[in-house]
């Protein structure tokens, strides 16, 4: 077999490619003679050419015999076996560097080493980021799911399996498959909202479900997924999280009885002090418009507390407390309006502020705006940060002079109101109509 003539021209010219590279490259023939030592190998090892070009390789490094890259060179050289190696730099301390071993043709060995240590320190914090994804994922079992929607295929991990009640590895992997797991009563409007979502176009989706699974069990499911598009809308991907909340909806249920157990006691309370009073009212000789009065004001506690069970006695809407004030004397004529963001208040705030909206209303109907066809009644609210404002103001009723008595209802509004919402109550009995300005903090 002939052996290839030189041509100096060539090797002119990947000497010159070698020079202009940035990796540190270098080789040595079949006799471990260093031949080619870049500008880049020179700057890493600290040796100029003229150091290394013509000595062997073993004199110059003699501690890599015996040592993984002192084996690849030997497989290399050897037979002709290319190798890879990444590895803390020897040289270089803090650093980690990729060295890439190739056979030469039947000539040599060549060596590229490239820094690596950007690249090696982002894969060490992503290998642990996903370690500590993984641990989070397992402590709260939670599922993750990747629907491919073109194809129907699905990919759950093992904590998904686990949460539909499946051994590992034995989901079917297919739409069907987990369509036959929902509750039927859940399955329809589940894949409702999901195409809806995905007809128009939107990035996320949070979702409940209830799911029957091998076992017998009946287990509530709550997750989030995202969608992928493509560049022309198509939907193509689902990827999202399942989690078990059947222990939180069952103790939502409890708190649900219980809490409708009480206010059905507390009704019950009202309606028998109700009747205590109207006997005691009966044979006192007390007029009729205090009873009308006292009835009034335990129509609208209990009014407050069904807004407070509606909301499982969290909160109650501003909105729906005036309302509740309102709805006995709202004709829908337009002489009361209300308006203002929405708001929720505390238990004990809506209970009170309910109580002084049935003495301001009640007052109006009996002397202020309502008393007359002309007059009319504004409530308006406002909310900076935690601060609350209400307005009640009268407008084309009769005109008004201050009582020279406070009576129980104007007590009610400036003392016992502005305690209970700690703020301040201001009741101004103005010529053109009663005016009652209420400033609290909000519980948020």
């Amino acid at each position: 077999m002939k052996k290839a003539k030189p041509d100096p021209e060539a090797d002119s010219r990947l000497a010159a490619v070698l020079e202009s590279i940035s990796d540190v490259y270098y080789a040595m023939d079949r006799d471990w003679r260093m031949v080619l030592f870049n500008r880049a190998a020179e700057e890493f090892f600290g040796m100029t050419q003229g150091d290394i070009l013509g000595r062997d390789f073993w004199e110059l490094f003699p501690e890599g015999r015996g040592t993984e890259f002192g084996r690849l060179l030997e497989a290399a050289m050897g037979e002709r076996k290319p190798g890879r190696l990444t590895a803390p730099s020897a040289l270089r301390a803090g650093r980690t560097v990729e060295v890439r071993v190739s056979p030469l043709g039947q000539d040599g060995v060549g060596v590229a080493i490239n820094d690596i240590t950007e690249r090696a320190d982002a894969e060490r914090a992503m290998r642990r980021s996903q370690h500590r994804l993984d641990l989070a994922v397992e402590a709260h079992g939670i599922g993750i799911f990747d629907w491919h929607v073109p194809s129907g295929k699905i990919v759950w991990n093992r904590e998904e399996e686990a949460l539909f009640g499946l051994p590992p590895g034995s989901f079917g992997g297919d739409l069907a498959d987990w369509r036959k797991q929902v509750l039927p009563e859940d399955l329809e409007p589940m894949e409702a909202r999901m195409s809806a979502a995905m007809a128009a176009r939107e990035p996320t989706l949070s979702f409940e479900f209830r799911i029957h699974r091998p076992d017998g069990a009946v287990r509530w499911v709550e997750g989030a997924a995202r969608f992928v598009y493509l560049p022309d809308g198509t939907p193509y991907r689902m990827v999202g999280t399942n989690m078990d909340v059947t222990d939180r909806k069952m103790a939502e249920q409890r708190q649900r009885l219980l809490i409708n157990e009480l206010n059905h006691r507390v009704k019950n309370t009202l309606a028998i002090v109700q009747g205590i009073a109207w006997q005691s009212f009966r044979h006192s000789g007390a007029p009729r418009s205090a009873v009308e009065s006292f009835e009034g004001r335990l129509a609208a506690l209990a009014a407050a507390h069904d807004v407070l069970t509606r909301q499982s006695w969290e909160a109650a809407p501003i909105a729906s407390i005036v309302a509740g004030a309102f709805a006995p004397h709202h004709a829908g004529d337009g002489r009361l309006t209300a308006e203002g963001p929405a708001l929720d208040l505390e238990p004990k705030a809506a209970v009170a502020l309910s109580l002084a909206m049935h003495e301001l209303a009640t007052n109006a109907v009996k002397y202020g705006a309502l008393s007359t066809d002309a007059g009319r009644v504004e409530v308006r609210w406002t909310a900076v940060g935690p601060k609350l404002e209400l307005t009640w103001r009268e407008i084309g009723g009769p005109p008004v002079s201050a009582p020279l008595h406070r009576g129980f209802g104007a007590r009610l509004l400036e003392q016992g109101l502005s305690e209970e919402l700690g703020g301040r109550v201001r009741l101004e009995f103005l010529p053109q109509g009663v005016t009652c300005v209420v400033e609290a903090t909000l519980d948020r």
